[in-house]
């Protein structure tokens, strides 16, 4: 097993690098298809042990309606993954993860689930990721945590029994899923009756409608929902520094790539919105939930 060190230490020739860079970056018509080659592109060439969160962050502001309950667990507000973190921490809340069964859907690098594992005494966390290489670093990177796994798998097809987990984690990815409703569908059938679904992500806000009836229609029970959107792109100016830092590491044709997103909130506008909500399987079947959202 090679040891995980970052790309400019490689034996990957530039031209290696970049012909996989302009792979990576090639449209290929299907939103699942293009994140798939991306992940796999940065986990592959980007094995740093210090950078496993790929999120846009969380904020608290000082006129926040919602509690939202954070805990950062091991990270400190030094620590350049806090708004990373306080974003799964904002999906959890107040939610107990104690002595349960957890999986996170869209695991990434896995400084998601390595922070869970590590800080909610849970019985069991399982990471599960579509790609790959992502999952091959996280098995490396996060080996040391006895009670995480990682596998790879597919979001709209589970390879798991149904009712097996108490709590189902989605953070920013779901967004890049085919279809929402296969999805929703398999969220349902691998959660306990009675277990949690905690979910956070965004869509344009030409998308909402379609959202929300997709959540109405899942068969689960909408507990809780909250618009984050501001929190969301607090969180993202709040780290935009660190995420400098780290592109200043990057080849520099990767930089320009990389650096509108890096650099520029997709939030301010208005044309989108960032949700976080917490849902519960009923007891007994309810595929077709009329809760009001």
């Amino acid at each position: 097993m090679n040891p995980i060190i970052d790309a400019s230490t490689t034996s990957s020739s530039s031209v290696e690098l970049t012909e996989a860079m302009n792979e990576a970056f090639k449209d290929t018509g299907e939103l699942a298809s293009n994140a798939k080659n991306f992940y796999d592109f940065m986990a592959k060439y980007f094995q740093r042990p210090d950078w496993t969160f790929m999120n846009y962050g969380f904020a608290i502001q000082d006129n926040d309606l919602h509690k939202t309950i954070l805990r950062n667990g091991d990270v400190d507000d030094l620590n350049p993954a806090l708004y990373y973190v306080q974003l799964y921490s904002a999906a959890i809340s107040d939610t107990n993860l104690e002595g349960l069964d957890v999986i996170e859907i869209g695991c990434g690098r896995g400084g998601g689930s390595a922070w869970i594992a590590r800080n909610f005494n849970v019985k069991s966390m399982v990471g599960i990721d579509y790609s790959e290489n992502a999952i091959e670093f996280c098995q490396k990177c996060h080996a040391a945590i006895p009670n995480l796994r990682f596998e790879h798998g597919n979001a709209e097809c589970l390879p798991y029994s149904n009712n097996t987990f108490d709590i189902v984690i989605n953070v920013e990815s779901s967004h890049c899923y085919p279809s929402m409703e296969r999805f929703l569908s398999e969220v349902y059938r691998v959660l306990k009756p009675g277990g949690y679904f905690l979910w956070t992500d965004f869509r344009q806000a030409k998308e909402k409608t379609v959202l929300l009836e997709q959540f109405k229609t899942s068969g689960l029970e909408m507990i809780e929902k909250v618009d984050i959107t501001e929190n969301v792109d607090l969180g993202f100016d709040k780290g935009r520094e660190a995420r400098l830092s780290l592109l200043k590491e990057f080849p520099n044709e990767l930089q320009t790539k990389l650096k509108s997103w890096i650099e520029t909130s997709r939030y301010k506008n208005g044309e989108t919105f960032f949700l976080r909500c917490r849902f519960k399987k009923p007891l007994t079947h309810n595929m077709h939930s009329n809760t009001d959202i």
